[in-house]
């Protein structure tokens, strides 16, 4: 029986895997459509901002409302809801001839979306036993570049041969087939939780966390630098979804051709880069059992690394050099989706987890809200639209530097200290 609980989990983790392929192909599928969007609508640089900006306008909010509907009605449900909204969004687009029906859509496809990440992981925690759920988290998480990466060739090749709307529709069956094998091979068990790891009170192996409170953790200098180096992560991150395949095609002059290759790149490299420095933080935490050199050196460091990326490739001109350097910062910008959770939980009792990682995301989903509309702006008052892009990709720069540089210095989680013997015997007497 374990042995079959097993396999459904692992069945469970990679449809959650493909869950997250698809919400990411759908985000970045705006971006690789951008130039015949803005040629057929009329648009400007700084309404084209507007369209990147207002996906995240009820991101934190439908997160939030997702995770307590997820708790009443079962996450699979959820999950399930969730999805077909993203399809009929996408089907709509075949309507859409106006700027107005066009920011309808991505509002509603960022509601849609908000609680995806958080139900992916907490499926994920249900279904698997402890000792797996490192790895079976990292492979739900590692969807979301690769799903960037997989879909965009292709995506490319609909919108360069049959019409971006074409691509839009692709994304909906996609969506609809998901639902279908989820709803096929997910039945009522999708909720319950698979323990094969029980905590062993008074081994010597287990601890409990004292209280602790929860407002002045989320008004402190850890919590604060940690949240900013998220909104400079998703500044960064929701550039290069909006942004960066306009950049490379009217300012690079990239080909058909080379962009169906080249827009793959910086989610490839950020797939890779969180797996390798998720396992070298993963490492020295094993080797130090310090959170500071594991985990906050690790973020800091990668940081200002995707800063210095960034600065550099706005100055080169070759354009191999310009692509893997801006890609390089792109890519390590995006570290924090993975160190940030993992600093967050040293800061909190354990439930307490969920309502800090929320509060993250909410402060992260900001950079998404102001970083497209913020480039379009610099686009359209530039002198001219490479200098406009530069500028854009000097802010990302300077914020991953400053909020990198501050988490690197000031944050300072402490270990929460293990209780005394008499104090868990009374617990559990009690």
């Amino acid at each position: 029986m374990a042995q079959k609980e097993t396999k459904k989990a692992w069945i469970v983790i990679s449809l959650l895997f493909l869950l997250t392929v698809i919400s990411n192909a759908d985000k970045a599928i705006i971006g690789f459509a951008s130039v015949p969007i803005i040629a057929e609508l009329g648009l400007t640089a700084e309404q084209w901002g507007i369209v990147g900006s207002v996906f995240f306008l009820l991101y934190s909010i439908s997160a939030i409302l997702g995770g307590a509907l997820a708790d009443r009605f079962g996450i699979g449900k959820v999950i399930v809801g969730m999805v077909a909204v993203w399809s009929l969004v996408q089907f709509s687009t075949i309507f859409v001839s106006s700027f107005t029906f066009l920011l309808i859509t991505r509002i509603i496809l960022g509601a849609g979306e908000g609680p995806s990440y958080s139900l992916a992981m907490t499926a994920a925690s249900r279904w698997l036993p402890k000792e797996k759920l490192g790895v079976g988290i990292s492979m739900v998480s590692i969807g979301g570049p690769l799903g960037v990466a997989i879909s965009a060739p292709i995506l490319m090749y609909l919108i360069m041969n049959f019409g971006w709307r074409t691509a839009f529709v692709a994304t909906g069956i996609v969506g609809v087939i998901w639902i279908v094998v989820w709803l096929w091979l997910v039945k009522e068990k999708e909720d319950s939780a698979v323990e094969t790891s029980s905590t062993k009170v008074g081994s010597g192996t287990s601890t409990i966390q004292p209280e602790t409170n929860f407002s002045s953790v989320l008004l402190s200098k850890n919590f604060i630098f940690v949240a900013l180096c998220g909104f400079a992560t998703y500044w960064s991150f929701t550039i290069g979804l909006n942004w960066l395949p306009n950049y490379l095609e009217n300012v690079r002059q990239l080909s058909a051709e080379q962009l169906q290759i080249v827009v793959a790149l910086p989610w490839i490299l950020i797939t890779i880069s969180q797996v390798v420095f998720s396992a070298i933080s993963d490492r020295l935490y094993r080797k130090t059992q310090n959170v500071v050199k594991a985990r906050v050196f690790v973020l800091g460091s990668v940081l200002l690394a995707g800063s210095v990326c960034y600065f550099i490739g706005t100055m080169v001109s070759s354009n191999f050099m310009a692509i893997a350097l801006l890609s390089l910062g792109l890519t390590f910008g995006c570290i924090t989706l993975v160190q940030g959770p993992a600093i967050l939980v040293e800061l909190v009792s354990k439930k307490h987890h969920g309502k800090i990682q929320g509060w993250f995301m909410a402060i992260t989903s900001l950079g998404g809200i102001v970083g497209p509309y913020v480039t379009g702006l610099l686009v359209q008052n530039a002198s001219n639209p490479a200098s406009g892009f530069h500028y854009s990709f000097q802010v990302s720069a300077l914020l991953l530097l400053v909020f990198g540089g501050l988490a690197l210095v000031a944050v300072r989680p402490k270990k929460f200290e293990h209780t005394a013997n008499v104090e868990l015997t009374k617990n559990i007497s009690s």
